[in-house]
């Protein structure tokens, strides 16, 4: 993401960018950029004069009503993302595969021969065509219906730890989802929350933020709330110190700010659009209207059309060559000798087309996947798209950073030792109604006893 941050900052100069004031007044004011709702550096100006032009006020925050009326008017707090596909367009992409094709056609051609001959009034003559539509059916629903419910499930589950955040409204602190944080709201920081936008800082006491996320940089950077002007021959800081950035991490201090940016015009809102830009800034499509999932296709979606393409060519050119040599030899319909051969042979090579390719492999393939799903459903594992039940068995390596990804870069208490006594400390994050201490061994509650007492009034004091 800082690699993309700085590429966009040499696409675009105007992001991100910092000069010197022109006022007399020791900084620039300038009006809106594209939307007028949107303040040009708020890092060079004044807390006063940010407060002035959202209409808000930095002692009581918003208006219930008027952060609603803003809300309304900017949208959610949030980045853009791609439509949920419906339960029909999962099961219609299902039907896209090369082998499912192959099936259809076969189904077709199937039908097609037993109805233009001569047991064309026999029922149980289609049974081949009717059964191949079958299996392709229950195959599409099984692996669109699975699909369909993982993805309800993820979304639930991402509404139920709907990040929040403490702002002003009404001169009260009052907790808020950050999806409804909106520009000119007041928003209260501490140590563990995770900035909900970009803002600019009215208050900082010691706050560092992480901006790792957005710049790649390891260091917790040091956060000011005072206006901090380029001197000459200063090289430009890729953050300004009076800002903080939506998606990075207090991880310590206090303090206020005005938000700026909201959604998708927050920096990390800008990296989004130029990844999304560099594919067209749309999702491609195949038929015209189907999200093209080739790029994401999985080692055994890739094999299996890779199957199904060379089991047609084989078909297709074993079929050929049967229909040649029986024109040939100049074969003819036993139950009706005037027919002319090259009709019989036709019906001939779509039987056996029908019959080379093999209508079980998509059935067998999902019931197998919806067998591992469930069974990493019991183990608390939540697969959205069924084929990658099969990508996670084809992993032999998985590279990954630690902090960030298999921890929260967070350091946790879990042990103390004080006055003789061993004591286990439990809890969560920086939760404080989680948790507690007891005496090693015996699970006694010791938050009570003067040696935790004194230990943990001696480390808040140093």
């Amino acid at each position: 993401l800082g690699s993309a941050w700085q590429t966009s900052r040499l696409r675009h100069p105007s992001i991100g960018s910092r000069t010197a004031p022109t006022s007399s007044q020791g900084r620039r004011v300038e009006g809106a950029m594209a939307n007028p709702h949107s303040c040009t550096d708020p890092d060079l100006q004044e807390p006063e004069e940010l407060e002035k032009f959202y209409g808000t006020s930095i002692e009581r925050g918003f208006t219930s009503s008027k952060a609603e009326e803003v809300l309304k008017r900017d949208g959610p707090n949030e980045l853009e993302k791609p439509p949920k596909p419906t339960l029909l367009m999962l099961f219609i992409m299902q039907l896209t595969g090369f082998v499912i094709i192959l099936l259809l056609c076969a189904a077709v051609a199937s039908i097609v021969v037993n109805g233009t001959g001569p047991k064309k009034d026999d029922i149980l003559s289609y049974t081949t065509g009717k059964a191949i539509f079958i299996i392709v059916l229950i195959n599409a629903g099984i692996a669109a219906w699975t699909e369909h419910k993982a993805g309800d499930a993820l979304e639930a589950l991402s509404q139920m730890t709907q990040a929040s955040i403490y702002v002003l409204r009404d001169g009260h602190e009052v907790k808020v989802d950050v999806p409804n944080v909106v520009r000119g709201d007041v928003v209260i920081l501490g140590t563990g929350d995770v900035v909900p936008a970009d803002m600019r800082l009215i208050e900082a006491d010691d706050v560092k933020v992480s901006e790792m996320a957005l710049t790649g940089e390891p260091d917790d950077v040091a956060k000011t709330s005072k206006l901090k002007f380029k001197k000459p021959g200063e090289p430009e800081k890729l953050t300004p110190e009076n800002m903080v950035f939506s998606g990075c991490s207090v991880t310590n201090g206090k303090g206020r700010g005005i938000v700026c940016e909201t959604g998708m015009s927050t920096r990390i809102g800008r990296i989004a659009q130029l990844i999304a830009g560099e594919d067209g800034g749309k999702q491609k499509k195949k038929c015209g209207c189907l999200p093209d999932t080739s790029a994401s296709a999985t080692p055994l979606q890739q094999n299996l059309e890779k199957l199904g393409g060379r089991i047609g060519m084989i078909a297709i050119v074993v079929c050929i060559v049967i229909f040649i040599i029986g024109v040939a030899m100049n074969r003819t319909d036993p139950s009706n000798p005037g027919s002319p051969a090259w009709l019989y042979m036709i019906l001939i090579a779509v039987t056996l087309a029908v019959a080379a390719i093999p209508e079980g492999i998509p059935l067998c393939v999902t019931i197998s996947l919806s067998i591992g799903c469930s069974d990493m459903v019991t183990k608390n594992v939540l697969v959205r798209k069924l084929a990658a039940v099969e990508t996670l068995g084809s992993a032999s390596v998985i590279c990954s950073d630690k902090t960030g990804t298999l921890t929260e870069g967070k350091m946790t208490l879990v042990n103390m030792w004080s006055g003789g006594v061993a004591y286990d400390v439990e809890g969560k994050g920086f939760d404080p109604t989680v948790g507690g201490i007891a005496r090693e061994g015996t699970g006694k509650d010791a938050s009570s006893d003067m040696g935790v007492r004194s230990a943990l009034l001696a480390a808040l004091l140093c």
